[in-house]
């Protein structure tokens, strides 16, 4: 066939102009629109061509816009190219593509329903023009061929036809006939579109072939500079992750801190209205700041606004577009790192910090450490450098923080990109929030430059002083954002289904147009006014009063807010009022966030009664203009309703405030029943006024007796204070149990807030200190209010904290407070001030209670009350400011406080002595008592030998009970004794199946749980499966000894067991809490250490069992439901949906399995997890799938396929997914595919970049741990790029780490010596190690002779020191040496001797302990002297020892895990076991490289050259980054 003719330009030309007559003609449309459409017009018009929001699958305007988008991406990107040499006169190929689309998306409203045809036509194109997204990585386009380019030209008209045919068909009205089938009309009709498709299609196949032989060498170029610049990980995870975990433990931040402040960055913007906040993306300032490249440009950016304007959304789209502009693999850039921190607002009562900036500085250093492993390393070994001064970090002022973390300080061509949001809102009232401000503004002012970039929100009168701002760039969001404020009100209107219909719309648009200008960009005052809007709409008002509403929106908030409040309390009782205010009292002042249930006890507290109305019900209804329910259950105030609502006292507090009645009742001739009869008919009426019976609360309506809505903060602090005393001296109720715990712990909270609140006007009146005083005197004076209240005290932990023991004694100290309190307790209280620690003397009387419950009393929880005791001791005394402190007048007896001060070592029987100085217990029963409690003390701390002692102890003077014999018992088996253990507990069963405890069954199944549990240990599994059989006959309902049984079952291979139970299982229905007692069990099998195996097992029992696997399957999926619509995505749900797809890829026995799998493994992927990273799940879910389809690809070999296109393309995406160093799985097979098919290493090269350098900087680091690792990822990624011999190398080099007995003389090896002194000293060393220690470990004969050698340098030391001694004027009288002085000659020289043989010991020790160990992923044998490995030459990090390679390839082996898709038709490298002359080659840094590998995996004619020369020549051919 003759070779096409190029066309020339002008030919170009008039195919251009053929096109644009031919769309006229068909559409009666002008192409050539002035001015042109571009990108942006035709994703705008994208976005209002919507279905009415009638679903939320994304089967309608989601996908519309998806592939939509794409499609004009990729025009303007072929556009581009187009342009590039091609003189098109009359206008740009772009231009007239994206005119021809913009006619096509100008769907008029009463042709709407054409728009599923639009999308059925664009999910036909986006894949066809998706192969051109490969040019996004080109820098320029000059490069590519002009035959490339003719293509793109004929795929860009044609393009053009497909718009106009559509178009025209669209017009004509013929496609309404054809609803049924809409979404498929464009590309099935006869009107020409259909064969226009089929053209496209080619013509994109024409052109992919061409590119494949033209392009490739620019595409390999631009991925490798893509790759080259993303993120920097030069660690490997895992180094990193311990380097992150050393770092939050030294700063003092906790995961759930750490993941909360990321989850605040991210949270504005997911929460969102869809399609807004990405107006700054346009803004040329922003995108100044952005480039790091510009070197003049302003480093701060302060993106300022009033309260309620969006600052926290636009903040975190911005840190969004950040990431994904720098994290991007595409990216072509340094290391940049973006951090971000948004503080809480001020009803983030979760959140108790007191040093709220510090904590801001070190999440944010801690985000640094988690994007860069050199940052991680070089803040680990800074964070241990300060060890020796622990309170560095507690302490620290912000400067301090910020110039040791290195926040504004990157090294080399790093950039920080740090980001703070809520810095303005943080709350004021302390001192030390204003200093610790201002020094976090002045330090942001003075660090900005190119290299640390800031980004900043603020209220306009954050900054007192502007003059002092340096150059910035400055964004005010109020005069940008009111199309947000517009699609806000326009989505807030669709979804109340509010002026919808088509005759609304000129409301609709009033709505629209005078909210978006009246508010000023304010949202609050948008919704204030739509939620106005909807209560007339709901009323059916008239228009008159939309308009009222629409001119008022553009009052202020506090207006709004107030005139919101106002119309409530018009419209509720003085009863409701009341009851509302008392929510907001714990609403508003409560330190956490409070549910339904717990606001229902708070009001049940308060009046002692239960109302008819659920609360819930008022909280949705009448009490929702103040107070809503969250997603996660907790009730806040409405929109941040807080300060309105929040008052403070404009005049003096009446002293009549508080009501005081006084009667004296006088009795004469009385008898005794006639008093008693009076008084009980007494009682009753005072009882009757809590519930009004006499009407007051009639007469109070009655005369419009109202309180208005507002809340007092030193009031509501002071009504919680009351709450808590009022609780702690009744006795214990359901509500006190639901609130009790919070009301006791955060006690000393709520008294601080009134030391410091309540002044001026607020200030409390005596009467009001008194009850405080006298409430806390109450407390303390015994242990009776602990006692009856132990369920919500046994939590707390005021009882060791001393700021907030000291706050009760200052209320304690106060002479007002203590004024009502009787002489001889005021003399208690002084008593316990003068001690020499007055913390531990108030707290004295509880812990003699708690001690008594501890030692004396199975009541309490052992464990528990031994915390309060130790916490107790430990607390240290206040530090004397002043010389005028009442000192000790050493009256205190024996068992004084002060002088039990023990410190952060307190021991379990230091506490003990405290106790029985303050308890006797003289008795054999009391003392078996102590003994039996400290045994379960023990037992709770790890201490199990000490536990077995005491519970020996407490037998040897009484008969036991069942419970110390159960003590004893685990104690025994958590020790490893399973055989006594299992006689100790049968006693124990014995003595408890005699009794009449009345939870006697339950705790019976739990102790043949535990039976059963020690007979595997004991391997005897038959047996354990009849304690697991009785267990779940004693307790049938409970699930757990249930799956007690089917483990046994599945690890010991009874297999028809294990299918029978698992049939009972899946057909038991038992519903609790709307879960299946199998959905529970799966809980606990995802609850394990390795659920792979566990759930390997399963699916491997049932794959006989069609029935019960089907059985399994639906019970999994019920799962997944009921976890996602309670508890949202977790990490259940993604392993439920990867297991899931496992077993039906493996064992399923429908003929779609396979795809039935690949949807599994997809929704996993389409789930969206914690900060967008995949989770592990999600992980190996992506590399089940492409293991999959290069299985596929690589049976298809050299065929000519269109599924093979498809496949890589499928890999391609799911392995450019998250940052460079995840999908490892993934990149490894599509990097095998390019190395081993296609023959194209660079490709594969490019794919394993980022790894292969993670690899380099790993071993170029100074950190000796990370080499092992270093090699091994090092050869891995040669491996996968085909590179077997350096991959070989590699591997070679770091010594495996034996843990089982070795054979062979190999401390011989290590001893070998050139020198003859210390070969003679090596071998008597060998041989002396050989004789005691032969089956120990290589590293214990390595420890062992370093142990015996320092052992003898010590005796040498000795001798010469002694000698020293004797010799202390030197040789002999005539100068000649002494004997002594040639004996000590002879000394120093073995001790040199001995040094050196230490010394290469410990070399070799060094050499394990940075090795890596590496073994078979199915039976764990270890590649070592004895066994080789094959490593899998295209699946991410998978070996098989000989024997089960062997299996696998025969189609024997048994796969246990979930983890591994190796199978027999892959490739492996023999990795040869160990010898003499490969551990010298490893321990001395020596390598062969070149010649040839044979059969057995060794190497044949290669030369051995020094492992540094070998990897500096690696990393001149392999790394793109400079170390």
């Amino acid at each position: 066939m003759a070779k096409a003719v190029r066309p020339e330009p002008s030919s170009m030309e008039e195919m251009w102009r053929d096109a644009t007559i031919k769309f006229n003609e068909r559409t009666g449309l002008n192409v050539d629109l002035k001015p042109p459409k571009t990108l942006n017009d035709c994703i705008g018009e994208l976005e209002e061509s919507r279905y009415p929001d009638e679903s939320e699958e994304k089967s309608g305007k989601e996908k519309l816009e998806d592939y939509g988008i794409n499609i004009i991406r990729c025009l303007k990107l072929l556009g581009g190219i187009a342009a590039q040499g091609a003189e098109v006169v009359f206008g740009a190929p772009s231009s007239i593509c994206f005119n021809a689309l913009f006619l096509l998306l100008d769907i008029p409203e009463q042709l709407r329903s054409f728009r599923e045809a639009v999308e059925g036509l664009f999910e036909t194109l986006a894949p066809c023009l998706s192969v051109f997204r490969i040019y996004e990585k080109m820098d320029q386009f000059n490069e590519i061929e002009p035959e490339l380019k003719q293509a793109i030209h004929e795929v860009m008209i044609c393009f053009v036809g497909i718009c106009a045919l559509s178009i025209q068909l669209r017009d004509s009205g013929k496609w309404r006939k054809f609803k049924s089938r809409m979404k498929h009309i464009l590309i099935q009709d006869d009107s020409g579109i259909k064969a226009e498709l089929e053209k496209f299609e080619r013509l994109t196949k024409s052109h992919y072939s061409i590119q494949a032989t033209q392009t490739l060498k620019v595409q390999i170029a631009n991925d490798v500079a893509s790759l080259k610049a993303a993120d920097d990980k030069r660690n490997s995870e895992d180094s990193k992750r311990k380097y992150i975990e050393n770092i939050k433990k030294k700063l003092g931040i906790d995961d759930s801190v750490y993941k909360t402040s990321k989850e605040r960055c991210d949270k504005p913007r997911k929460d969102s209205v869809p399609n807004t906040a990405s107006w700054f993306m346009d803004h040329p300032d922003f995108l100044r700041w952005t480039e790091r490249d510009d070197k003049e440009s302003d480093k701060l950016f302060i993106l300022t606004g009033a309260p309620n304007t969006g600052k926290s959304v636009i903040l975190s789209a911005m840190v969004h577009y950040l990431r994904s502009t720098y994290e991007s693999p595409a990216r072509h850039s340094p290391r940049t790192l973006i951090a971000a921190h948004f503080f809480p607002n001020t009803m983030a009562k979760d959140d108790q910090d007191k040093r709220p900036i510090a904590t801001a500085l070190k999440c944010i250093a801690i985000q640094l450490a988690d994007q860069d492993s050199l940052y991680a390393k070089s803040l680990s070994q800074a964070c241990d450098s300060k060890s020796d001064n622990t309170n560095f970090f507690r302490d620290a002022s912000c400067q301090e923080l910020w110039d040791f973390l290195r926040i504004g300080s990157p090294r080399g061509n790093l950039t920080h990109y740090i980001v703070l949001d809520g810095l303005g809102g943080l709350p004021e009232e302390s001192s030390d929030n204003r200093e610790q401000k201002e020094q976090l503004l002045s330090i942001i002012c003075s660090s900005a430059q190119p290299s640390v970039r800031v980004l900043l929100s603020a209220r306009q009168d954050m900054f007192r002083n502007k003059e002092l701002l340096p150059s910035h760039f400055n964004l005010e969001i109020d005069q940008h954002n009111e199309p947000d404020i517009q699609k806000y009100v326009e989505n807030y209107l669709r979804s109340s289904d509010i002026f919808q219909d088509p005759e609304d719309k000129p409301l609709r648009t009033k709505v629209l147009d005078t909210l978006a200008k009246q508010v000023h960009g304010n949202f609050n005052k948008a919704k204030a006014a739509l939620e106005n809007i909807r209560e007339v709409v709901a009323s059916d008002g008239l228009e008159s009063d939309i308009d009222r509403i629409l001119d008022e929106s553009n009052m202020n908030e506090k207006q709004i807010t107030q005139t919101v409040i106002s119309q409530l309390e018009e419209k509720l009782t003085g009863d409701e009022i009341d009851e509302l205010n008392e929510l907001l009292i714990w609403v508003i002042c409560g330190k956490v966030f409070f549910d339904v249930d717990d606001l229902n006890a708070a009001l049940v507290l308060r009046s002692r009664r239960r109302g008819t109305l659920r609360l819930k019900k008022k909280l949705e209804g009448k009490y929702s203009n103040i107070l809503t329910i969250r997603r996660d259950d907790a009730v806040v105030v409405t929109d941040d309703m807080d300060d309105v609502l929040t008052t403070r006292r404009t005049k003096p507090r009446s002293v009549d405030d508080t009501p005081t009645f006084t009667a004296t009742i006088t009795i004469t001739k009385g008898d005794l029943r006639s008093v008693q009869s009076f008084l009980w008919s007494l009682s009753q009426k005072v009882d009757s006024l809590a519930h009004d019976t006499f009407g007051f609360e009639q007469i109070s309506d009655q005369k419009g007796v109202k309180n208005n809505i507002q809340v007092n903060e030193v009031d509501a602090h002071l009504t919680i204070v009351r709450r808590t005393f009022s609780m702690l001296a009744s006795e214990p109720t359901k509500e006190s149990e639901l609130l009790g715990v919070y009301l006791v712990d955060f006690l000393p909270q709520h008294l601080k807030e009134l030391l410091e609140k309540a002044t001026g006007y607020d200030e409390l009146t005596p009467p009001q200190k008194q009850e405080i005083g006298e409430g806390l005197f109450s407390l303390f004076v015994s242990g009776e209010a602990v006692e009856r209240h132990w369920h919500s005290c046994r939590n707390v932990i005021w009882f060791r904290e001393p700021d907030e023991v000291e706050t009760f004694r200052k209320w304690l100290e106060d002479p007002i407070a203590t004024s009502r309190l009787g002489r001889l307790d005021r003399e208690w209280l002084k008593k316990a001030q003068a001690n020499s620690n007055p913390n531990q003397a108030l707290l004295e009387n509880i812990m003699r209670t708690v001690a008594w419950h501890w030692l004396c009393d199975r009541e309490w929880d052992a464990v528990k009350a031994f915390q309060w005791l130790k916490g107790f001791l430990r607390i240290p005394a206040p530090r004397r400011e002043t010389q005028n402190h009442v000192e000790d007048d050493g009256s205190d007896d024996g068992n004084s406080i002060g002088s039990h001060i023990v410190d952060d070592r307190t021991s379990v029987e230091e506490v003990a002595e405290w106790c029985k100085g303050v308890h006797t217990m003289t008795s054999d029963e009391a003392k078996a008592l102590m003994n039996e409690r400290l045994g379960e003390t023990y037992l709770g701390e790890g201490e199990f030998m000490k536990a077995i002692e005491t519970y020996g102890n407490s037998m040897s003077l009484v008969n036991p009970g069942w419970k110390c014999l159960e003590g004893l018992s685990r104690a025994l088996a958590e020790n490893g004794q399973y055989g006594k253990a299992c006689e100790e507990m049968e006693k124990a069963l014995q003595l408890l199946s005699d009794g009449d405890n009345p939870e006697k069954d339950l705790l019976l199944s739990e102790s043949y749980r535990r039976l059963a549990e020690w007979q595997i240990g004991l391997k005897q599994p038959r047996r354990a499966v009849e304690y697991a059989k009785q267990a779940m006959e004693l307790a049938p309902e409970d699930h757990k000894p249930q799956y007690e049984l089917l483990k046994i079952y599945l690890e010991n291979d009874f297999t028809n067991d294990a299918a029978n139970l698992l049939d009972v299982l899946v057909k038991a229905g038992n519903q609790q809490d709307g879960v299946s007692r199998f959905g529970r069990i799966l809980d606990d099998m995802l609850d394990v250490e390795k659920p792979e195996l566990t759930f390997g097992r399963c699916f491997m029992v049932l794959s006989k069992d069609p029935d019960t696997f089907t059985g399994v399957l639906r019970q999994m999926d019920l799962a997944i439901d009921h976890a996602r619509e309670n508890y949202g995505v977790t990490n259940n749900v993604t392993m439920l949906y990867l297991y899931k797809g496992i077993a039906l890829y493996r064992y399923g026995a429908e003929e779609d399995r396979i795809q039935q799998a690949l949807r599994c493994w997809e929704q996993c992927l389409g789930l969206e997890t914690f900060n967008g990273i995949w989770n592990y799940a999600q992980i190996e879910a992506s590399t089940w799938i492409c293991g999959h389809y290069f299985d596929q690809v690589k049976a298809l070999g050299e065929s000519i396929s269109p599924d093979i296109e498809a496949y890589i393309k499928r890999m391609s995406d799911i392995a450019t997914r998250g940052p460079p160093l995840f999908n490892l799985g993934p990149k490894t097979c599509l990097a095998s595919y390019y190395a081993r098919f296609i023959k194209d290493a660079l490709k594969a090269r490019g794919i394993l970049q980022t790894y292969i350098d993670s690899a380099f900087g790993l071993l170029s680091d100074d950190i000796s741990d990370n080499d092992g690792g270093g090699y091994y990822q090092l050869g891995e990624a040669l491996l996968y790029c085909g590179d077997e011999l350096d991959a070989l190398s590699a591997f070679s080099l770091p010594l495996p780490t034996f843990t089982s007995s070795v054979k062979g003389d190999i401390i011989s090896w290590i001893l070998k010596s050139d020198t003859e002194q210390e070969r003679l000293l090596g071998d008597k060393l060998a041989a002396t190690i050989e004789e005691i220690s032969s089956r120990c470990s290589l590293k214990d004969q390595i420890e062992l002779a370093q142990n015996r050698i320092d052992g003898i340098l010590h005796d040498i030391d000795n001798k010469l020191s002694a000698s020293q001694d004797i010799n202390a004027d030197g040789d002999g009288i005539d100068g000649t040496p002494t004997t002594e002085t040639t004996t000590n000659s002879s000394e120093v020289e073995m001790k040199v001797t001995y040094e050196r043989i230490r010394s290469r010991m410990s070399q070799w020790l060094n050499a394990f302990r940075c090795g890596a160990r590496r073994g078979c992923d199915v039976c764990d044998t270890m590649w070592d002297l004895e066994h080789a490995v094959n490593h899998c030459k295209y699946c991410y990090n998978i070996d098989f020892c000989d024997g089960c390679l062997n299996k696998l390839k025969a189609g024997k082996l048994v796969m246990p895990s979930l983890e591994t898709h190796c199978n027999k038709s892959h490739d492996w490298l023999r990795l040869p076991p160990w010898d003499k002359d490969t551990y010298f080659r490893a321990l001395q840094k020596d390598v062969y490289t070149g010649g040839r590998i044979d059969d057995e995996g060794s190497r044949i004619e290669g030369e051995l050259v020094p492992a540094a020369e070998w990897l500096d020549g690696l990393k001149q051919e392999w790394a793109t980054k400079e170390e």
